[in-house]
């Protein structure tokens, strides 16, 4: 009797597994580009700017599945403002306009404090609401610069990658 059959088996097993792998390694390359290196979770709902263009708030929106973590905000080309810092509501109070510093529902720390979290629903917000835990609905970013802000870049850290991203500011000073 031959074992031309075993061997056959023997040899077939290598190539099934370097199949497997490159049907895996195909289907997973489009994933992770379309989730880590494709990400961008932060959104801008809106600006409010006073103090002659030198004081601005944008809202933060966390569009994406996971927690972003704030690590550095540069304005008009790089450099540092005087002062940025993470304004976080726990109320449906937009982190905007002006005199939040008095409303004990926002609350201003520094931007590495805490993470920005996925936006929630409106039934998870009305939910949010009538639970006695503080839950973060809002989120703003007050930039406070010695000259006007024209440009502001923000970096990140989703899913573990650090990420630049200039925001999209339209024609918002022009």
């Amino acid at each position: 009797m031959s074992s031309y059959p075993s061997d056959m088996k023997t040899m077939a097993k290598p190539y099934r597994v370097l199949g497997f792998l490159t049907i895996g390694v195909i289907l997973a390359v489009p994933l992770i580009y379309l989730l880590l290196l494709r990400p961008t979770p932060i959104q801008v709902g809106g600006f409010t700017s006073f103090e002659g263009e030198h004081t601005l708030i944008f809202e933060a929106i966390n569009r994406g599945v996971h927690d972003v973590e704030l690590i550095d905000v540069r304005i008009n080309g790089g450099e540092q403002p005087a002062k940025a810092e993470l304004g976080v509501s726990y109320s449906l109070h937009l982190v905007g306009g002006t005199e939040l510093d008095g409303n004990s529902d926002i609350q201003f720390m520094d931007m590495q404090a805490m993470p920005i979290q996925p936006g929630l629903t409106a039934d998870q917000k009305r939910s949010a609401l009538q639970d006695t835990a503080l839950t973060p609905l809002n989120y703003g970013v007050r930039i406070l610069s010695e000259v006007p802000i024209r440009r502001i870049e923000l970096e990140y850290r989703y899913f573990g990658f650090t990420f630049k991203r200039e925001l999209p500011m339209g024609r918002f000073f022009q």
